[in-house]
């Protein structure tokens, strides 16, 4: 499952896509001022090495105050045009400004070659859990209430495909409705940036499944997992 996410700057010019339309898109930042606000911080301090996100926009959740966290961290390698790390992290909270608990936690992960320990997961995969990452820090959320979600606990690792910000936004505009989610999700320029983030992460990625699926007499899973 190598070879998808081939190189740093690629992938860094996909999200910064993103970031910019959430910065520069009149409709987006007059309904989700927060997050225009937040992606334009990331943009002014541009750093070749990196870039972590944070945002965050309110919903109603089974008729409670709830509020979605959305972060994103990912590092260059020091030495090649490639990716050493990345995450990109949800978190809903009950409760707005002051949480009183977590109600969800997960993130989608990459495993890169330099990140390769003595364990096996999935190159992509999706990890309920884990710890707060440190783009979130200062939000509201206590140490308590991580611990409540038992970060030690690290398994199961789900494969999954690789993540993006704009996918990821669209997901949770999908699965947390709002009248303005609702309202971004039809916008022609909103569809093209996910068609955009679908041709040239998703698309390789699930030809790339088709491949491995049944070659060789081998097990999909082998190829997959990193060992």
């Amino acid at each position: 499952m190598d070879n998808i996410l081939k190189s740093y700057k690629e992938f860094l010019d996909i999200e910064y896509e993103t970031l910019m339309l959430l910065r520069n898109k009149i409709s987006v930042r007059r309904l989700f001022l927060h997050t225009a606000y937040d992606a334009n911080k990331v943009l002014l301090f541009k750093n070749p090495k990196g870039f972590s996100f944070c945002t965050h926009w309110d919903i109603y959740y089974n008729n409670n105050e709830c509020r979605v966290l959305l972060g994103a961290i990912v590092r260059k390698s020091s030495s090649k045009d490639l990716i050493l790390s990345m995450s990109h992290c949800v978190c809903i909270t009950e409760g707005r400004d002051l949480p009183t608990g977590i109600l969800r936690k997960f993130h989608f992960d990459y495993v890169t070659e330099d990140e390769q320990k003595e364990r096996t997961e999935p190159r992509f995969h999706l990890q309920y859990g884990g710890e707060l990452p440190q783009e979130m820090e200062g939000r509201g959320i206590t140490n308590e209430q991580i611990l409540s979600l038992l970060p030690e606990v690290r398994q199961p690792r789900i494969f999954f495909w690789p993540m993006t910000i704009g996918l990821l936004m669209n997901m949770i505009f999908y699965e947390f409705p709002t009248g303005d989610s609702d309202h971004i999700l039809k916008e022609s320029y909103w569809q093209n940036l996910v068609r955009q983030n679908e041709r040239k992460i998703l698309k390789p990625f699930y030809d790339r499944c088709a491949s491995l699926a049944g070659r060789d007499n081998a097990i999909f899973f082998d190829k997959v997992y990193v060992h």
